[in-house]
């Protein structure tokens, strides 16, 4: 029996989102990401009061943005014969990683003005983040699955998805 026909876009492959990052001023695309997500948590504080049963308000007393993604490795760009990744990327997550020397001397891992997820189906930014630090890498390899470089960062704010693959 023939598939009906399809008169709305699918997803036949799962996300088809980039990870995208500004250095120095130029916006490259990272490449695919196998996993991006981001959690923030606003610190909530219960504001109690004697004689009273449960908080009168919940306020907000912090901030922490983390953002984790994991990209695939692509075989290098130039034992391709091109200057183009496989995965669409412009560098990749371990070009972009600080060595221990260079946080032992500033304090700070890498950090990066902007970074965003992009839907390439859409060429829309699903979600941007500002002043962003490396603080987390590695590595995973799976038997049957491409490596993944796993990284982890912090954010200072996260800002306004929805809009245009031009980056601010």
């Amino acid at each position: 029996m023939p598939l009906p026909t399809a008169t709305t876009k699918i997803i036949a492959g799962g996300a088809w989102a980039k990870v995208r990052v500004k250095v120095n001023n130029v916006l490259y695309t990272i490449g695919m990401a196998s996993n991006a997500s981001y959690s923030e948590n606003f610190a909530l504080q219960d504001a109690n009061v004697i004689g009273h049963l449960g908080p009168i308000s919940i306020d907000s007393q912090g901030y922490q943005c983390t953002v984790s993604i994991g990209a695939y490795v692509p075989e290098n760009a130039s034992a391709l014969g091109s200057g183009n990744y496989p995965d669409g990327g412009d560098i990749t997550l371990n070009d972009l990683l600080p060595s221990r020397q260079s946080v032992q001397l500033n304090g700070k891992g890498r950090t990066f003005d902007y970074l965003d997820f992009y839907n390439e189906a859409t060429s829309q930014v699903i979600v941007a983040f500002t002043h962003v630090i490396v603080a987390d890498n590695g590595v995973q390899i799976n038997p049957n699955a491409y490596i993944t470089q796993n990284i982890q960062l912090r954010a200072i704010e996260r800002t306004n998805a929805g809009t245009t693959g031009t980056a601010s």
